[in-house]
Parts: structure tokens; sequence; C-alpha cells
């Protein structure tokens, strides 16, 4: 009788871990097949220059030299300095180490990893019902097919640390972390970036205090860790360059989708636009963070993630458009969301319309990159006038009708009886 109760168990289990295993073998061979692909589009030869600004500034640290003017020796190719808090440098030390081609291959394949990541946990949010292994080979196609937005293009480009920093946050956010550690990476991303401090704001505003307590002290964690390894360079990042929105690049650049760009660009130069764009800056807070607490308190973590980006993209001195990665979990909960607007209703409702305009309106403008297809450099966005205008604030529009569409959707305060 005990045999005869082994067995079966036994061929049971075996049968279980081949049956398991196969999804596992695909996947992990996806994704060694996506990580070539990114390493063949993005080769070690890639100028990625970007990447080149960090790894200066690093290897500038590890000598003992001012991260904040290495750059100085590379006058030609290399206008740009380092724009980051100095913790940023000690986390890119070992790309530096590596040398530059061998620092591209890292950045590449940390980008491809992080890109996948999106994707499974943002299939996860919006289908939380679904298997694991459902939610695994959706998530690495919803990433892999996020190589079509310009945003994640941009970003491998430039060997931008972007992809990272939302893999970071959206693990954070989306509750991936045991409950003690919630806040950490979001503090972490902060401390890399500081515009991911958005989030200890978001939040606060939906009364996860002790999250954003632990967010809090691991940003400020990151800042001591800055000032002890680099006391000068830290002085003159938090008492300078943090008040300098134009040491990242012109203002009025195409490529900067924020408030600031969008007002530079309208009025001919940054002067006199400093009271409109605090005043837009207010109103984006106002609404954005109202629909984000409302869409919260529904029960809709998504979304709510997702105004609070919208937000800090607007309301940043500088958005380049590889900062707008946040279009891969945009554009999935947009089309989700109108997937499941026709399924209650089984036909074309004005809400179903309304979410198929807006989603279509992100992808087709994250996809072809519509800001790039309006004139740009030498000045030439000064002269935007008729379509050419939407053009080139393309992306702003895009992150403005979300909040207006959010704000209308959850524009009634959730009551207690509901």
């Amino acid at each position: 009788m005990t045999i005869t109760a082994v067995r079966p168990t036994t061929r049971s289990t075996g049968l279980r871990a081949r049956i398991t295993g196969r999804p596992l073998l695909l996947a992990a061979a996806a994704t060694v097949a996506f990580l070539a692909l990114c390493l063949l589009l993005w080769p070690p030869s890639a100028l990625q220059y970007d990447l080149r600004v960090y790894v200066v500034s690093a290897r500038a640290f590890l000598h003992g030299q001012d991260i904040y003017t290495a750059h100085l020796a590379f006058p030609d190719d290399m206008a740009l300095g380092f724009t980051y808090p100095p913790f940023a440098a000690l986390v890119f030390a070992p790309v530096a180490l590596l040398g530059t081609e061998g620092g591209r291959v890292v950045m590449t394949l940390a980008s491809a990893l992080a890109l996948l990541v999106i994707g499974t946990v943002t299939v996860r949010a919006l289908r939380p019902r679904w298997s694991s292994y459902r939610v695994m080979a959706v998530g690495l196609a919803l990433g892999a097919a996020g190589l079509a937005l310009e945003p994640v293009r941009s970003s491998f480009d430039l060997g931008q640390i972007n992809l990272v920093l939302l893999a970071l946050l959206l693990v954070d956010l989306l509750g991936h972390l045991p409950r003690r550690f919630r806040g950490v990476l979001i503090g972490v991303a902060t401390g890399i970036k500081l515009t991911p401090g958005i989030f200890i704001v978001y939040l606060l505003v939906t009364r996860r205090y002790r999250e954003a307590a632990t967010a809090s002290a691991a940003t400020a964690g990151t800042m001591l860790l800055g000032a002890v390894a680099m006391p000068d360079a830290s002085r003159q990042f938090w008492g300078h360059f943090i008040f300098d929105p134009s040491r990242p690049g012109a203002t009025h650049f195409i490529s900067n989708q924020a408030w600031r760009g969008v007002f530079a660009r309208l009025a001919g130069g940054i002067q006199g636009i400093g009271p409109a764009w605090v005043l837009a800056v207010a109103a984006t807070c106002a609404v954005g963070f109202l629909a984000a607490r409302r869409a919260y308190d529904r029960g809709y973590l998504t979304e709510s993630i997702l105004l609070t980006a919208a937000v800090g993209l607007l309301v940043s001195p500088i958005s380049w458009t590889g900062h707008w990665v946040w279009s891969i979990p945009a554009c999935a909960l947009l089309w989700t969301r109108t997937v499941d607007a026709y399924r209650v209703v089984r036909v074309r409702s004005a809400r179903f319309g309304a979410l198929a305009g807006l989603a279509s309106l992100w992808t087709i403008t994250m996809v072809i990159g519509l800001p790039w297809h309006a004139p740009y450099l030498g000045d030439k966005e000064y002269t935007h006038h008729g379509f050419d205008l939407f053009l080139g604030n393309s992306y702003a529009v895009c992150a403005v009708a979300l909040l207006l569409a959010a704000a209308y959707e959850f524009r009634r305060k959730v009551t207690s009886a509901a």
C-alpha cells in the first residue's frame, strides 16, 4: 500500500515539473533572444551620447577629479556636463571601470532586461487574475513591443538610465516588494535622478505615509553617501547646479516636452515665461494629484501611478522625449481599459470611443515620435505655427489629454456609502 500510494505522486510530480519547466525554458530563450536583438541594434560601437557623460563623470570620481567639470576636457564632442546628484556617479562607477565598449554593453543589457520587467509587472497589474505563465508570456511580448516607441528607442540610442529607473519604480509602486521595504526603490531612483521624487509626493497624497517615510529616508541615505564620497561635488550640486535648469541643455529644444519647453517655444525664449510656467505647474499638480488620489481610492492603482508620472513629466523643467518611457505602461493601460469598456456593454459607447481615441493618440504619437517631425535645431522651434504647434508639443498634449480625461472620469469623490 505504501508503494502504490507513492508511485502516482512521483509520476504526477515529474509530469508537472516537465509541464511547468517548458514555459520557463521558453521564457528564458525568449529573453536571451531579446537581449541579443538589443545588442545587435545597439552594439558596443554605438555612440550613446548620454552614457559617455555618465562614464566621464564616474571616471572623474574614481580619479579624484570634479565630476561636474570633467566634460570640459572634451569640448568638441561633449558640451553637456553631468546633471545628476553625486550618488549617481557612484552608481555608474562600476560601468566606468569596464571601459567605453563594456559600459555600452552593460547599459544596453540593463535597459533590455528593465524593459522586460516593465512589461511583466504592467501586465500583472492590468490582469491580476491571469496565471503566472500567461502574465510572463504577454509581459515579455509587451516589453519587446516597447521598442516600437520612440522614447524607448531614444533611451537605448543615448544609453540613458530611464528604463532602469522606470523598472525600479514600477516594482516598488505596484507592490512587488515586501511591505516593510516599499519605498526603498523609489528613494534610490530619486537619489539617482531626482525626478522620481514626485512619487514621494504621490505616496503622501494617497496617505501611504510609512512608504513615503521609507522613500524619504532612502533618498536621504543616497545624499549622505554622495556627500561622504564627494563632499565638494555635493556642495556644488545641492547649492548651485540643482537650481540651474539650463545645464542639461537648451530649454526650447524640441526634445523637451515639459511645460517649460512648451512655453519657451511659444514665447521665443525663456525670458518672461516664469509666471505662466508657475501657474501651469500649480494647475497640473492640483488636477493631476486630485485625479490620482480619487483613482487610488477607487482601487485604480495603475491609473494613479501613471497620472502622477504625467504630472512629473509636465512640471519638471526638462523632460526629454527619452524620459517619456512611461508611455509603455500608459499605452498598455489605455488599450486594456478600451477593451474592457467594450466588453462591458458590447457596443461602441461614448466611453469606449473616448478611451479608444486617447489610446490611439498616445500610441501613434509615441510610435512615430511626432515632435521630431516638426522643425527643430537652429532655433527653428521658435517658428512653429499651425499644425507644427501640435507636432512640436505632442507629448505634452498627450499628457494633458490623459490628465483631463482622468479628472472627468474620477470627478466625483468616493463616499463612505459607496
